[in-house]
């Protein structure tokens, strides 16, 4: 989850794994979401590739990143996660599955 400032602008991210860790720490809950989360974070801006992206996820082994404008980071224009890779993946083998029989009926 994107955690936003007052100006709702990105802070942090947290996760289940940050949730979870932070009741090891503090049992009482007492760690604000802030504190229990990340300012460091990986992100993906809006004119990267899929691939890009994904590999991101993959060399990080996280599975959702937030897309931010390049020249402004902390303005969030997105949130991409692996369903959405996955869709996009998807459509796209399906687009290439339609277009393949007319490609091969031309030279029949």
């Amino acid at each position: 989850m994107l955690l936003m400032d007052a100006d709702k602008r990105l802070a942090g991210i947290i996760t289940r794994g940050d949730i979870l860790r932070s009741l090891d720490e503090d049992p009482s809950g007492a760690m604000t979401l802030l504190e229990a989360g990340s300012r460091k974070m990986i992100v993906t801006y809006p004119d990267e590739t899929l691939h890009e992206a994904a590999a991101k996820m993959l060399r990080n082994n996280i599975g959702r990143l937030p897309v931010v404008d390049r020249k402004d980071p902390q303005h969030v224009v997105g949130y991409l996660g692996r369903p959405g890779i996955m869709a996009a993946r998807l459509h796209r083998l399906h687009e290439e599955h339609v277009r393949e029989p007319g490609w091969v009926k031309r030279f029949q």
